[in-house]
């Protein structure tokens, strides 16, 4: 094993201490700090390091992450790359507030992203139940019988 495999070892574990993640949120391999965003034992301050990172890759990992403050996760709502939108659509820690302005988003996947959302209000679902695509709305009318 060379030192980036134990690296992503590391990043990834959930056994990692604290303090590990945080050194290794700070190291120049982008899938290192890929890897920390989507640690549940990362903390809150060094998700709000994180989201300065430039790379689309790593703000789709936080937006993943069940961690993700509300605060974090509006700058994420607003990323200009769907991936990230369509993450935070799916994290169901999402606030319906969010998920609300999300549900207008003129990407399919992030407003699919968020019929897949276990916790979006059904208020919200009605309203995609409306959408100019009918895969979404077929997707709204199998999540609406379960």
């Amino acid at each position: 094993m060379n030192i980036l495999e134990f690296k992503f070892l590391l990043a990834k574990s959930e056994f990692t201490s604290k303090e590990v993640l945080e050194l290794l949120a700070k190291d120049k391999d982008y899938l290192i700090r890929a890897s920390i965003a989507k640690n549940p034992n990362i903390s809150k301050e060094f998700l709000e390091i994180l989201v300065k990172d430039k790379n689309a890759y790593i703000h789709e990992c936080i937006a993943q992450n069940p961690k993700t403050s509300k605060e974090i996760l509006e700058i994420l709502a607003r990323d200009e790359v769907w991936q990230v939108r369509a993450s935070v659509a799916k994290n169901p820690n999402t606030p319906k507030e969010i998920l609300e302005i999300l549900a207008k988003d003129e990407d399919y996947y992030v407003r699919e992203s968020i019929v897949q959302n276990p916790n979006t209000p059904k208020k919200i679902l009605e309203v995609l139940s409306k959408d100019e695509d009918y895969w979404i709305c077929e997707s709204v009318a199998k999540a609406l019988k379960t």
